[in-house]
């Protein structure tokens, strides 16, 4: 396939239909069918199939559409890079990825800090979860991920830098550290089982010998933390979280303290470039600032 091809399939595929294509790619619907039909003359077969009026990918273009997604992001980086350059902005582009309690909380403001320092420079952050960070660095879209726990992969290379406490939020109660055998299970809002979060807390009930099926569970420690607010149970999210909006419950320390680690994530085989480190490095001193807020005696 060629790109005029790649761009035609692409723009039928997101926009549904032929004519809204041609719309978004400037050119006619006669122009738009004569490069669908050469593609499918080249491939020898069938890209689309009309049913009801509508264009309906066929089972051979099913199969191509991550292929066909990689190199149009491909191709979008490539023109970024090249206006990058073309404004004089020297090239200087980062992809980054961050867990969503980091990116509602700690990133933005270690972006504010960073363009302030270097406002020639262009970022691109996205928010997703650990494992769809782990998949894009795989796929070379990311220039490294910001995420929680021990998110391995042959391949990558982790970086602690920074331990994040761990702390429960019940409107129920005012006073920390609580033990977790001391927590409702019937008030339990959990998160998904793959949440490093989850994983630890997991572990210290089943230590405990107690098994607790949360009653609620979300993907994300910001709604868990939202439903607290409502009244609706109870969650331990990250301090972060707990952090962003007073209007939460009291975060309170558990008993034991628990944490989790907040790593740097990249590949083995990219180097980080000098963009990278310098906002790694606002990165620590951000999470040193915030982490500071915490006292020892359970309070905030």
């Amino acid at each position: 396939m060629r790109l005029r091809h790649i761009e035609v399939f692409y723009s039928i595929m997101a926009t549904g239909s032929l004519r809204r294509a041609a719309e978004a790619l400037h050119v006619s619907q006669p122009a738009a069918s004569k490069v669908l039909r050469h593609a499918e003359q080249s491939l020898g077969f069938a890209l689309f199939e009309r049913v009801g009026g509508r264009l309906v990918p066929t089972r051979e273009a099913e199969i191509i559409i991550p292929r066909i997604n990689y190199i149009y992001e491909q191709m979008v980086s490539l023109r970024r890079l090249t206006e990058n350059l073309r404004l004089g902005r020297g090239g200087h582009e980062l992809h980054i990825g961050c867990v969503p309690s980091l990116g509602l909380s700690v990133v933005p403001k270690v972006i504010k800090r960073y363009t302030e320092k270097a406002p020639g420079n262009v970022l691109t952050v996205d928010a997703m979860h650990g494992a769809d960070i782990v998949s894009r660095l795989l796929k070379h879209d990311l220039d490294f991920g910001i995420v929680f726990g021990e998110q391995r992969a042959p391949g990558l290379r982790l970086d602690k830098i920074a331990r994040v406490p761990l702390v429960l939020l019940d409107s129920t109660l005012s006073e920390g550290p609580v033990r977790l055998q001391d927590i409702d299970p019937d008030r339990w809002i959990g998160l998904s089982e793959n949440d490093p979060t989850a994983w630890a807390v997991s572990h210290i009930w089943r230590r405990l010998d107690r098994e607790v099926s949360p009653v609620i569970r979300v993907r994300t420690h910001y709604m868990a933390a939202e439903l607290t607010k409502l009244g609706v149970g109870c969650t331990i999210v990250d301090a972060f979280t707990a952090l962003h909006d007073k209007t939460l419950p009291k975060p309170l320390m558990l008993d034991p303290p628990m944490s989790v680690d907040c790593s740097v994530v990249y590949r083995e085989d990219y180097a980080l470039g000098k963009i990278a480190q310098d906002l790694i490095t606002i990165l620590k001193d951000e999470f040193q600032d915030l982490l500071a807020q915490f006292e020892p005696d359970g309070s905030h």
